[in-house]
Parts: C-alpha cells; structure tokens; sequence
C-alpha cells in the first residue's frame, strides 16, 4: 500500500469516527431533552391528581365537621366512607 493510500484511508477512518462520534452526542442529547420532557409531563400529571386528592379530604373534612352524612360526603367527593371516617 503506498503513502496516499494509506493516508487516505486514515482519512476515511478519521471521518466515519467523527461522524459516528458526533451521532452518538447528538443522540445523547436528544434522548436527555426527550427524557426531561417526559418527566415534566408525567410529574405534572401525578402533582394534579395529588393536588385534587388533598382538595377531595380538605373538602370531605369540612363537609363532615358541618355533620353532614357520610354517604351524602361520599357521593359528592368519591372518597369512601372509610376514608372520611378517618378525617
């Protein structure tokens, strides 16, 4: 093998590994933008069903502090009686 061709397939050896080494970057950095949006989303959705939860007991626990019926509480919150039973 001669001198040009050697380097000229060092050259192309040099390139694909940029190339692959860039992909694989760009890969990473979608996939953790990909990942963080994911999670935002998800948290987003399991910090308003907590949020509506709290909102169901703050609500269930005044209604039962005014005396009202359990059942009356529980058909209007959808907390079981067992749950207001325990406010």
């Amino acid at each position: 093998m001669a001198k040009t061709e050697y380097e000229e397939s060092l050259k192309i050896f040099w390139d694909f590994s940029n190339v692959l080494s860039t992909a694989k970057r760009e890969g990473k950095e979608e996939g953790r933008a990909e990942g963080r949006a994911e999670g935002l989303a998800e948290g987003r959705t399991e910090g308003r069903a907590e949020g509506e939860r709290e909102e169901k007991l703050r609500n269930a626990k005044k209604m039962k502090d005014k005396g009202m019926d359990f059942v009356d509480i529980s058909d209007i919150t959808g907390l079981t009686e067992e749950e207001i039973e325990e406010l």
